[in-house]
């Protein structure tokens, strides 16, 4: 592994590791974290491991204004998202000559996977784990937050027993409610899997469904069952989970 600092459009620096295979390759994974998730959490840096088995270099960020990277909070937007993996991308471009490129990620991470691949031509293929949907933000969860001006929300350190702490303006979701994941996938025309939790009470796995029902063919829907949302917490379900996404990436 190495870490690396990655200028984002807004000239601060993206915090990343980098996954490199033995020998030189053509195949390039970019992974994108949950919302105020790290790219350091385990179900991560274990598919980016299995990956990199698979002949993949594989590089896992922290979005704008989050954990390791620089910028305030109030830049962690979809928008800003988007663009931290187009720098990510065109970094990766000119340090190898990568052919294939799959971009994927877990919860919003999958989300801005589907919404990028539908805007950039030199994404291969799409991996949404458990991908978030216009239908994922509950309107009762919006208006709380427009009226108090801000969401608080805590995420376990990797490593530590301790939390930290986010306050996410309501601008974040302003900004989000512009993106439709559903729609952008009917746009993309390269391979997408979506997986599914049976037990995902976070991003129900029907509204993954949507994304898949839209995407164009070739696809691969994976529903594994006895599996929630944050699956990380347990390396049997990550080992489930990654084991069934490389058999995808492998038979699309």
């Amino acid at each position: 592994m190495e870490k690396v600092r990655i200028p984002n459009s807004k000239g601060v620096n993206l915090s990343a590791v980098m996954h490199r295979p033995k020998f030189e390759t053509s195949k390039l994974a970019i992974l994108c974290p949950g919302y105020l998730d790290t790219k350091d959490y385990d179900h991560l840096v274990a598919l980016a491991e299995t990956l990199v088995g698979q002949g993949y270099t594989v590089v896992r960020f922290d979005p704008t204004g989050t954990w390791e990277s620089e910028g305030d909070i109030s830049e962690y937007t979809t928008t800003q998202y988007l663009s931290d993996v187009k720098s990510v991308l065109e970094y990766m471009l000119r340090k190898g000559n990568y052919k294939q490129i799959l971009l994927g990620g877990h919860s919003r991470g999958g989300m801005v996977s589907v919404l990028y691949a539908a805007r950039d031509p030199r994404i291969s293929m799409v991996l949404g784990i458990m991908p978030s949907s216009p239908f994922s933000l509950d309107k009762k969860i919006t208006e709380g937050w427009e009226k108090t001006g801000f969401a608080e929300a805590t995420r376990d350190v990797p490593g530590k027993n301790e939390t930290k702490k986010f306050q996410v303006p309501f601008s974040h979701a302003k900004d989000r409610m512009q993106y439709n994941s559903v729609e952008d996938a009917a746009k993309i025309h390269v391979p997408v899997i979506i997986v599914a939790g049976e037990l995902d009470m976070v991003v129900l796995p029907e509204y993954a469904k949507m994304i898949f029902d839209r995407a164009n063919e070739p696809k691969k829907f994976i529903l594994i069952p006895g599996v929630g949302h944050d699956y990380r917490q347990n390396p049997s379900e990550i080992v489930q989970v990654n084991t069934k996404i490389i058999e995808a990436v492998s038979s699309l």
